[in-house]
């Protein structure tokens, strides 16, 4: 019996902020609250996050009125303030249930920030293609939130 090799993605993004600020976006559950949603027609009913190697962020998320469709659990694997950040998730809910492994490298660049998203550990080219989506307009969600707060 064979089985299929796990899938995974890279997405990159330079921001007009310093990596303190992209850092913070990440492991600080106010700000994290304001960009983490896959679709602008969504919501998150609760936020939370422990940010120290070994802690990590509980959401939950989804469709407006109630936004609580999914639940998505992280743990923290690697904790580098202002460098990189490593994570397993687990998102569940209606009737999904994913694991994926994402890894955040923060650069300075030009008076900025280059961030770098791996996911990895995707099940199917379904999956991929969902979270890719949902990462995509997640990372645009930061550059609103550091603009917001900026």
């Amino acid at each position: 019996m064979t089985t299929a090799p796990l899938l995974s993605f890279d997405l990159d993004r330079t921001y007009p902020a310093s990596p303190e600020r992209v850092w913070a976006a990440w492991t600080n559950a106010d700000q994290l609250e304001r960009w983490v949603l896959p679709d602008p027609e969504w919501r998150v009913s609760s936020c939370e996050v422990d940010a120290h190697s070994g802690g990590g962020y509980r959401l939950r998320f989804g469709p407006r009125p109630d936004g609580d469709s999914y639940r998505e659990t992280a743990t923290f694997t690697v904790f580098e303030p202002v460098e990189r950040l490593v994570f397993d998730v687990l998102t569940e809910g209606d009737g999904t249930s994913e694991r994926s492994r994402c890894t955040v490298l923060l650069r300075p660049s030009g008076g900025g920030t280059h961030l770098e998203l791996t996911v990895e550990g995707l099940s199917g080219p379904e999956s991929l293609e969902h979270l890719r989506t949902g990462w995509q307009w997640c990372l645009e969600g930061i550059a609103a939130t550091l603009e917001a707060t900026a």
